[in-house]
């Protein structure tokens, strides 16, 4: 590795990559270590590179530094919670009488999807159960999207009319 090359990056870069890292961390001192840190890599694996692709390679390399520095920071993050504490979180299972009530609503769903033509319901499940799109839906059933919108317009209209409030 060329010693004059590196000292004419080092001197010529050094302050602006340690700005920029500086304003990203608000911390100098990280800062100065992670631009030493990018010098080391170039010296490592800079040798290959044209004059022109110098300063991209550093302030990429900077960049990365930065990147794992902040994951790395995420990652050791913990919250100071004490055991007690968990003890009160709440449970996010639903109740039995919501596991029950949902099912009779879903039941009384079924019944008035009975009451209609067989396309107007496999239009209503494959649309609002499976989440298949209009386009989708239509495809499906060599049908076109008007008649898609239609036969889910009935379903609804059906089911608000005939569902209590």
């Amino acid at each position: 590795m060329d010693r004059t090359r590196i000292s004419r990056l080092f001197s010529g870069h050094r302050r602006e990559l340690a700005d920029y890292v500086g304003r990203q961390l608000n911390d100098r001192d990280l800062a100065a270590d992670f631009v030493q840190e990018t010098f080391i890599r170039f010296m490592e694996h800079g040798d290959a590179l044209p004059a022109d692709s110098c300063r991209a390679f550093l302030y990429s390399t900077l960049r990365n530094l930065v990147i794992d520095h902040v994951r790395s920071v995420r990652r050791r993050k913990t919250s100071n919670v004490l055991i007690e504490d968990l003890a009160c979180t709440i449970d996010d299972k639903p109740h039995a009488e919501d596991v029950v009530a949902a099912r009779q609503k879903i039941r009384q769903i079924a019944a008035l999807l009975d009451e209609l033509p067989q396309v107007t319901q496999r239009i209503f499940v494959l649309n609002r159960v499976t989440g298949l799109n209009y386009r989708t839906v239509a495809k499906q059933l060599a049908v076109s999207e008007s008649t898609v919108q239609k036969h889910l317009a009935i379903a609804l209209r059906h089911l608000l009319s005939r569902l209590p409030r």
